[in-house]
């Protein structure tokens, strides 16, 4: 039987780290007694994944910020639901979820995922940060250190049943026989896919291949394209695609690149760690919290690809080094990434706001 039910508010379409954070979340709390339900785009990822993987949904669009049936809706499932709490992620749900808490006097708990975005989770009786760094933007913007929790990601551990990308996959993109490195990342420009190519045709001299995975259906993708025509190394660079198959390609993989402009906590970091990969990423955000520098991977500023170069240089030419901080990384993900234990400091919130004024 239920400890309590929680309904789950996220406006979202695509596949994104916020979208699979709660896709995450409610597996994890759902094992530890919590009725999940997910309020919000069932034409979406996030509402498709939910569905499938059993776990009961309502449709509500959330058109824009002021959406009055939207809003109705949701109020109208939390009061006959019986709902415990309210739970909104990014702006837009926390904007809903506090409004529809309000109404219907249910304590709502919001996430928030960024560095850059502070509005709307006034209503909240606590607010998470996915880092230190989202939690330190958040005190900046006015919020009350006592109702401001830090709750890491945390992840499944995909890499116990993970299987590398098929032969005659990989046979088709024509490899060489360097050490594979791999970004999942969305193709935006904050992902610093630029960067990394950049960083990459200073080591054209050494064998090496590149999977970008993410859907590279936009402008930034297409300039992405072309930086690597115009840089040489096009036959190197292998745009594969969104992959609901994304463990197999870590299996795959002997590097995580995460060259980021700006990152609360990707999920990518956790996940790589899983599967024993070394990372290369820039010191922004909460990238420091997951990756520490010189043991689970080596940490750049931002925008120098001269350094990230360097960085990634290093670990092409020592397997030894690769090998040392994997397994250090994979140790850290245990202590501190786990999906249990996120789960588990959720639910603790989740009674916090439950019973305290």
């Amino acid at each position: 039987m239920a400890q309590m039910k929680v309904i789950f508010v996220l406006h979202s379409h695509k596949a994104g780290g916020a979208e699979r954070h709660l896709l995450q979340l409610m597996q994890g709390t759902s094992r530890n007694g919590v009725e999940c339900i997910y309020a919000g785009p069932s034409d979406g990822w996030l509402g498709e994944q939910a569905a499938r993987l059993g776990f009961r949904c309502a449709h509500i669009p959330y058109h824009g910020f002021f959406d009055i049936l939207s809003l109705v809706r949701l109020s109208l499932l939390v009061r006959r639901e019986k709902a415990d709490l309210v739970h909104g992620h990014l702006t837009r749900g926390a904007f809903y979820a506090g409004w529809a808490g309000q109404l219907t006097k249910t304590p709502v708990v919001a996430t928030a995922h960024s560095t850059n975005a502070g509005k709307h989770f006034g209503k909240a009786k606590r607010i998470i940060a996915v880092s230190d760094a989202v939690k330190t933007f958040l005190l900046s913007r006015g919020y009350a250190p006592d109702i401001v929790r830090t709750v890491h990601h945390g992840v499944p551990d995909y890499a116990q049943n993970a299987m590398p990308l098929p032969e005659e996959y990989l046979g088709t993109l024509h490899l060489n026989d360097g050490p594979t490195l791999v970004m999942v990342a969305r193709f935006v420009k904050d992902k610093g896919h630029d960067i990394a190519l950049q960083a990459l045709a200073k080591l054209r001299d050494r064998p090496w291949n590149l999977l970008l995975a993410g859907a590279a259906d936009n402008m930034w993708a297409n300039e992405m394209k072309r930086l690597a025509s115009q840089l040489g190394i096009q036959n190197r660079v292998h745009f594969i695609g969104h992959r609901d198959d994304v463990p197999n390609v870590y299996a795959s993989a002997d590097m995580l690149l995460a060259p980021s402009r700006r990152e609360a906590l990707s999920l990518t970091l956790l996940e790589a760690a899983a599967f024993c990969l070394p990372i290369v990423a820039t010191d922004v955000g909460g990238i420091g919290e997951a990756v520490e520098n010189g043991k689970t991977g080596l940490l750049t500023s931002s925008e120098n690809y001269e350094e990230l170069a360097e960085s990634i240089a290093r670990l092409l030419d020592s397997p030894a080094l690769r090998k040392k901080m994997g397994d250090a990384g994979r140790h850290r993900y245990e202590k501190f990434f786990s999906l249990d234990r996120m789960a588990k400091s959720t639910i603790a919130i989740y009674q916090e706001a439950i019973t305290r004024k």
